[in-house]
């Protein structure tokens, strides 16, 4: 929309709401309601510009949300997602899943069968030490090596 275009908008806007406002003032006054003229406008302004908002959000178009797993392009952002799965299970009171589930999403990738394996030792399972998680990596690890 162009300056001219906007700016004609809005004229048109405040040219409406003056109308209705001072429209709806003769006949609070005509009907003895006893307005307060500062109160009134005051109240005007507010309606009005909530009427405004409503009509401008009704036309607006609706969100977007796109779905699917982001993109493995970087391998950085990923290491750094991962150091820092393995440090909050670590130090965590009560680890989450989060490790599990990205040792399981590792042997997927190389080894569907793996996955099924590792998901089944896994269960019920709430902290791996160390030595544990190096086993898991060292059995991925040979699934890609045989490949």
């Amino acid at each position: 929309m162009s300056r001219p275009a906007l700016a004609r908008h809005w004229r048109t806007r405040l040219l409406t709401g003056a109308t209705m406002g001072a429209v709806g003032y003769v006949a609070a006054v005509l009907l003895d309601f006893e307005p307060q003229p500062a109160a009134y406008v005051v109240m005007i302004t507010v309606v009005l510009a909530l009427a405004w908002l409503v009509m401008d959000t009704v036309d607006a178009p609706a969100a977007q949300w796109q779905h699917g797993l982001p993109s493995r392009g970087d391998r950085v952002d990923q290491a750094t997602s991962d150091l820092r799965i393995l440090v909050s299970h670590e130090q965590a009171d009560v680890p989450s899943e989060a490790l599990r589930e990205r040792l399981v999403a590792l042997a997927r990738a190389r080894d569907p069968d793996l996955a099924v394996m590792l998901e089944l030792d896994l269960a019920g399972v709430h902290r791996l030490s160390p030595a544990d998680i190096d086993h898991i990596l060292m059995r991925i690890e040979a699934v890609r090596e045989r490949s």
